[in-house]
């Protein structure tokens, strides 16, 4: 078998045939099969069942809609497939562009044997011509359809060429128009779907200048109806310096609609390009130009006009080929058999791209963070369907009712995408080309703009406001600005009036170039400019965010962001009656946050009143000669006009787009919501570590994503659960990364760190005397299941959600012997905060083994659990002692004393001796060898005589030291934890 046989059985699918179907094609009926694939998860789509086809068609007519059938080849190529790469791999990329099937090696194009090639390819019981023969009889079996198109994007084919500059795979799909058509009839139409950088021509990149019109011989062919484009040309060239400054293409916002429509036909690919990736990332652009015949459009891939417009002529050798190809000026209108954009960051820049990591194509877009946006798919499609339906495109070129928008998708919302159970593709939803599941949705823009015609506005502008909103809840009949202010507080949108016209704004993502003010008023007794910053105090630490949930059956869930370091208690709470995603919830409270914190700096200064340029809403810095300026860009709040033009002005720093990571999303099929909540949650037994009952010790960790509050129920069997407490904030709960081993005990260590992933939240440094006094205190389950208490006070986040912690306090609160256990990688750790709450055990309690379920809090409802849970204990163990010596005295005996601790007020500095916080004091001492136990004795202080006559007896010998484990003993925990230890017994 060849190279290129061993790729056609890699993405071969056998088909079978009716009988109508099979006397149409003249072959003889085969039963459906699977493929064998039992070593490997069902990736793919898979082939649908004749019957399913023929169904769907029936169906489709039957509702009066129009069918355009699209034979779709997937390349099913897993990793690890060890088949030859025409590329020079070590084998062929997993799950690659059907754009890559090329001849093998593909240093064979441009000779002879290309033909055999593509002859093996198409012809035969398996081949590419009797998959398509058999759809479009199958097709026309199930009563005919409106349009077919015989295949799309094969550019690896296509420009194959043999040794005589004859492309044989374009001629292949000219035989099989014809075959298709004579099956078909005359009625529906057919052409073949290219690809964006295939339709135009063919320009072989070894710098001979050659330009063959290589797809003419199709599109002029009698049985093509009309030339198909897979649209997916770029639209913009957004970064994120573009955010303070001025973008080269007139772009306001990175889903500047205005500004697309005036890219289709401009910009890259049509004016200039980028001749190197270091070009793009200078933005060094070169024009596109024709010094030999003057007709740049031939090296347009966006000229479809002058492309549609004129005679190909092909070049060779250096010079045009006298004769014309087979294409008349205008002669078939342009079909988009494809036209889409994902629904991601900077989508515009790049949209041919999709992430999606089992494919070896998986990429995003130049210059994209990679977080989700739906606007930005919506507005690029806006911009294409209102420039080719409107004045200015070229009449009867692109004909508007047959551009195919990729992609809806036929499977059920929202059970796709949320079950990736049952589809393995559905994270791929988040930012692909999808529609299906957005066309429902608005814009923050849009949203605006029909708040303000419901209310008698005609005259505004949201051109500038970028973001996406699922929806908008109207619950009373109220003012438009009792509905905007909300909407324009949370996601940051100015609104000024210009002439009459209110015109909104995205502050942190519209393109503003700071205006540089180097002259201002010298007014007497007054400074050039003064600064105010407010105190830390001032300002919250936390932001709440509580909106709809979409993936909740649309009840409420809140989203919060805590980053801030400093002294301050207080919240930004925010009840919006918005549907939005999790993730853009928790962006839009991440946001506000940091725009309060930015915005504790202010500066004022007077201008002349000749300057009357600088309105509210401009950025402005300034760039005083000689003299001291202030660091950053301001945003005009306030001029105030008088002798001199008062202006006040605010600290502004424009938000690039971060992606954090996808929140999990609940797998809700449609009905079975409830069985999508899935709460971290941790049973945290802890010490002591403050003053309070031992019991409220007992506590519980709770996190999910959405957010939703939580009831906590116990039960001593599995029914008749009594509610405990309810869990009101989501912990900041995640996993170590690294393995935590010992440290040092009782000062900072600083040599030895922790490093951790988040699932939620951050942390922040903290002084030294502060973490002393207990801030930044979480909790590391050891290996033996105790949780080690740990203080630390310098806090690094080194990727997103993964941080490093240095100058530790190690094993808090008595907690030594996790500490000496170790936690491996993947142990959980709990933020110990206002969020960790007591679980509500009577002291009676204390250590029974109850049942605990956790509930989620509204109508969606939810359950985890039984969890078994026995806890209140570990606050009344009694602590390690300390301490421990071993004297002989002149007896021989050896005298052993230690320091016991406490768990109560044990560290006050005005007592005279450390609180007892047992009812007796009582200590069990272990002499050991190895791990036997030689001898025990228990005593009523901390101080115990080993005789010299037991010291033989056990031994044999004097021992020079002594392997001791010590620990007290208490009332409601009988054994406290061991102090084990090695000691010199001293003379």
């Amino acid at each position: 078998m060849t190279a290129m046989n061993a790729l056609l059985a890699a993405i071969h699918q056998t088909l079978s045939s009716d009988p109508a179907v099979a006397a149409l094609v003249g072959a003889e009926g085969i039963r459906d099969r699977l493929l064998p694939r039992p070593q490997l998860p069902c990736i793919l789509f898979g082939t649908t069942s004749d019957a399913s086809v023929m169904q769907a068609i029936a169906d489709l007519k039957a509702r009066g809609l129009k069918i355009y059938l699209y034979p779709f080849m997937m390349m099913d190529i897993p990793p690890g497939n060890g088949l030859p790469d025409p590329y020079g791999g070590e084998e062929q990329a997993a799950y690659p562009w059907r754009g890559r099937i090329t001849c093998f090696p593909v240093s064979d194009d441009g000779t002879a044997a290309v033909a055999d090639q593509i002859a093996a390819f198409t012809d035969g019981a398996e081949g590419y011509r009797r998959m398509v023969l058999h759809y479009s009889a199958l097709a026309t079996a199930a009563g005919g359809v409106d349009g077919f198109i015989i295949g799309s994007e094969l550019r690896g084919l296509t420009q194959l060429r043999d040794e005589e500059n004859v492309f044989p795979f374009v001629q292949a799909l000219v035989d099989l128009a014809a075959e298709v058509r004579a099956v078909m009839g005359p009625e529906p139409k057919l052409t073949y779907g290219a690809d964006w950088s295939e339709y135009f021509g063919y320009h072989p990149q070894h710098g001979s200048g050659d330009v063959f019109f290589h797809l003419d011989p199709l599109w002029a062919s009698p049985d093509i109806d009309a030339v198909g484009i897979d649209n997916y040309v770029p639209l913009a060239d957004w970064r994120d310096e573009d955010l303070g400054a001025v973008n080269p293409d007139g772009f306001r916002v990175p889903d500047d609609v205005a500004a697309m429509q005036g890219q289709i036909s401009a910009g890259e690919g049509f004016d200039w390009y980028y001749a190197s990736e270091e070009a793009r990332l200078s933005r060094t652009r070169s024009p596109i130009t024709d010094g030999l015949a003057n007709k740049p459009w031939v090296f347009r891939y966006k000229d479809l006009h002058g492309w549609w417009s004129n005679r190909h002529y092909d070049r060779s050798g250096g010079a045009e080929h006298v004769a014309p190809t087979g294409w008349l000026p205008g002669m078939k209108p342009i079909w988009f058999t494809e036209l889409g954009c994902p629904a991601i960051d900077k989508g515009a820049n790049q949209p041919n791209v999709f992430v999606d990591p089992k494919s070896a194509e998986s990429a995003v877009p130049y210059f994209s963070g990679g977080g989700r946006n739906d606007s930005m798919q919506r507005r690029f499609l806006e911009a294409h369907h209102l420039w080719w339906q409107g004045e200015d495109a070229p009449a009867g070129m692109v004909d508007p009712g047959h551009v195919f928008v990729w992609t809806w998708d036929a499977r059920p919302q929202p059970a796709f995408p949320n079950n990736v159970d049952l589809w393995a593709d559905g994270d791929n939803w988040q930012t692909g080309h999808w529609l299906s599941g957005r066309l429902g949705s608005t814009t923050l823009g849009d949203t605006i703009a029909a708040i303000l015609r419901e209310h008698g506005f005609d005259d505004f502008d949201v051109s500038q406001v970028s973001g996406d909103l699922n929806g908008y809840v109207q619950g009373e009949v109220t003012s438009a600005r009792a509905l905007l202010e909300p909407l324009l507080e949370v996601f940051q949108v100015d609104v000024a009036e210009e002439a009459g016209r209110l015109t909104f704004r995205s502050r942190l993502k519209a393109s503003l170039a700071p205006k540089l003010v180097s002259v201002v008023a010298d007014n007497e007794d007054e400074p050039l400019w003064s600064e105010s910053r407010g105190h830390d105090s001032d300002f919250a630490a936390e932001a709440v965010l509580t909106a709809y949930n979409p993936v909740l059956d649309y009840e409420q869930s809140s989203s919060r962001s805590r980053r801030a370091a400093g002294p301050s208690r207080r919240t930004l709470s925010y009840d919006l009656p918005a549907v939005l995603p999790e993730d853009l919830s928790l962006e839009a409270a991440e946001t506000l946050l940091r725009a309060q914190r930015l915005g504790r700096r202010t500066i004022s200064f007077a201008m002349s009143p000749a300057e009357i340029t600088l309105e509210p809403g401009d950025a402005v810095r300034l760039d005083l000669p000689e003299a001291a300026n202030p660091d950053g860009v301001f945003i005009v709040e306030r001029v105030e006009e008088a002798s001199a033009r008062r202006v006040e002005a605010r600290h502004h720093a424009p938000l690039a787009p971060v992606n954090r990571g996808r929140p999990v999303l609940r797998r809700n099929g449609g009905g079975n919501g409830p069985e999508g909540f899935a709460p971290v949650l941790h049973f945290l037994d802890l010490p002591r570590l403050y003053s309070g009952e031992a019991a409220s010790f007992a506590r519980i960790a709770g996190f999910c994503r959405p957010w939703r509050r939580m009831a906590v129920s116990s039960s001593i069997t599995t029914e008749g659960y009594r509610t405990r407490t309810t869990i009101e904030r989501p912990a900041r709960v995640g996993v170590l990364t690294s393995a935590l081993t010992g440290g040092v005990t009782g000062m900072f260590d600083e040599v030895n760190a922790i490093e951790l992933d988040l699932y939620f939240g951050g942390l922040s440094s903290a002084a030294e005397l502060a973490v002393l006094n207990g801030e930044n205190r979480l909790a590391v389950k050891a290996e033996n299941g105790v949780w080690e208490i740990i203080g630390f006070v310098d806090a690094e986040e080194v990727a997103p959600n993964r941080w490093r912690l240095t100058r530790l306090l190690r094993a808090l609160a008595g907690t030594e012997d996790a500490m000496g256990a170790g936690a491996a990688v993947g142990a959980p750790v709990v933020v110990l905060d206002e969020a960790v709450v007591p679980l509500g055990l009577l002291p009676e309690e204390r250590g029974r083994s109850l049942n605990w379920i956790v509930e989620s809090l509204g109508p969606a409802g939810g359950r985890s659990g039984p969890h078994v849970f026995a806890g209140g204990l570990r606050a009344e163990t009694p602590l390690a002692p300390v301490h421990l010596r071993a004297q002989r005295l002149g007896s021989g005996d050896i005298e052993i004393t230690w320091k016991r601790r406490s768990r109560l007020e044990g560290d006050s500095w005005d007592g005279s001796d450390i609180p007892l916080d047992e009812p007796d004091e009582r200590y069990r001492v272990e002499l050991l060898e190895g791990t036997a136990v030689k001898r025990t004795a228990e005593v009523a202080e901390p101080l115990f005589v080993y005789p010299a006559s037991d010291e033989l007896a056990d031994f044999g010998e004097p021992q020079a030291s002594l392997s001791l484990r010590v620990r007290q003993l208490g009332r409601a925990v009988p054994l406290g934890i061991p102090a084990e230890t090695i000691v010199i017994v001293e003379d």
